[in-house]
């Protein structure tokens, strides 16, 4: 049964893959780019509101005291400034770029920051997120095929917006190769660290990562996703994909 329940995660790695190779068969990156920027950050809202924010919640309803609500509040804040310090090791990058080629390889910079930190927060919450599809399988394998598929609907889009960014930088192939193995096999990880140590993820500690991840995603939110749409709110591929992104938000919501 453990092993069945471990299969889930490997399940939800599948959709990364699939999110990674999507971009490979485009020609036209940029439209492709500007379509998933909007689906991704409707996505990543929808992730915050309607699955971290409430399992937070669940995981730390034990606990209620205001001493944990301060808790969710400085790791959210610590995920968010962790993602802007780490901003100082990626190259620089903006938003205004043109058709030049300093500015193309500026762009690509940005293109490739945006990817990184998203594999990045995305890492971590699969991670904590495989451990749950994990528990749930054990104790009842068919909600936890349901789940994994549901996890796995969402990390599609989530997995092209990473992948368009890691593979902007042609020539940073090592630490591409290790992202996308990390991406991949996040949920596993979590999941089988777990098998492995026969041991439950305590509680507090849970809720704690959680907030992390919380305040990673708001940082590419709106310090990244929001101000590419911004610029090219007027694009019908932005428009497409915010519209498409809300509709498939609903549909993870029925399920």
């Amino acid at each position: 049964m453990e092993e069945k329940a471990l299969s889930l995660t490997i399940l939800v790695g599948f959709f990364f893959l699939i999110g990674i190779a999507i971009p490979k068969f485009f020609k036209n990156k940029q439209k492709l780019i500007l379509f998933t920027t909007g689906l991704t950050f409707i996505i990543m809202i929808y992730l915050i509101i309607f699955d971290l924010l409430p399992e937070i919640i669940e995981v730390l309803q034990p606990f209620q005291h205001l001493y944990y609500l301060l808790l969710i509040v400085i790791f959210i804040l610590l995920g968010f400034y962790a993602l802007k310090i780490l901003d100082l090791f990626i190259p620089e990058h903006n938003h205004n770029h043109h058709e030049k080629n300093d500015d193309i390889k500026k762009h690509n910079a940005h293109l490739f920051h945006i990817g990184f930190i998203t594999a990045i927060s995305l890492i971590l919450h699969n991670m904590l997120e495989g451990i749950s599809i994990y528990i749930t399988g054990l104790n009842n394998f068919k909600l936890g095929l349901i789940m994994a598929i549901s996890v796995g609907c969402h990390n599609l889009p989530l997995g092209i917006e990473a992948a368009i960014g890691i593979d902007s930088q042609k020539e940073k192939k090592v630490q591409k190769i290790a992202i996308y193995i990390l991406l991949i096999f996040s949920s596993f990880i979590g999941a089988f660290l777990l098998f492995l140590f026969r041991t439950e993820l305590n509680s507090i500690l849970e809720g704690m990562l959680l907030s992390m991840t919380v305040g990673m995603l708001i940082y590419i939110s709106t310090r990244e996703l929001f101000s590419e749409i911004k610029i090219n709110r007027q694009k019908k591929e932005i428009q497409s994909g915010l519209i498409i992104g809300i509709i498939l938000a609903f549909i993870l919501y029925l399920l």
